[in-house]
């Protein structure tokens, strides 16, 4: 009888527990950032906080620059750190709306990928031709102190 009556108290205590829903517990900010504006700003912070990994594992030396990084994002799109995580809580405790955000977060880090592959494959391309040309024509085209192709005259 014992058993099961701390049974039963246990799971009242477990959907107590559950009753509230988060959407109460925030309150929407006054100076909320409208939702397009935060996926621009989550997607520069995820393109800082990949620059930051980076950093820390090319150069050890520079271990503070994370909050200028900040600084210039905050100043670019105007907001306050305060701001910005207000308006995270708010969106967080709304798990759809986070949701969509991150969608478009996703989204706009796949474009800048993308675009990034491109000019990267432009590059190598423009590099492998005249890295061709040269072994085609080595009179024509010698490497500079640049460790680059040009136009050798003689």
């Amino acid at each position: 009888m014992h058993k099961t009556f701390f049974f039963f108290l246990l799971l009242a205590f477990l959907f107590s527990g559950c009753y509230k829903v988060n959407k109460d517990v925030v309150k929407k900010p006054a100076n909320l950032i409208p939702k397009e504006k935060m996926a621009d700003i989550l997607t520069d912070m995820e393109i800082i906080q990949g620059a930051m990994t980076y950093n820390r594992t090319r150069y050890p030396e520079y271990v503070n620059i994370e909050k200028s990084y900040y600084q210039v994002l905050f100043q670019h799109y105007h907001v306050t750190r305060e701001q910005v995580k207000a308006s995270f809580n708010y969106y967080n405790s709304r798990g759809d709306e986070m949701a969509r955000i991150y969608d478009l977060v996703l989204e706009k880090l796949a474009v800048k990928q993308s675009i990034l592959n491109m000019k990267q494959k432009l590059l190598e391309e423009k590099r492998y031709h005249v890295v061709n040309l040269s072994q085609q024509f080595p009179f024509l085209y010698r490497e500079n102190s640049l460790h680059t192709f040009c136009y050798n005259p003689l």
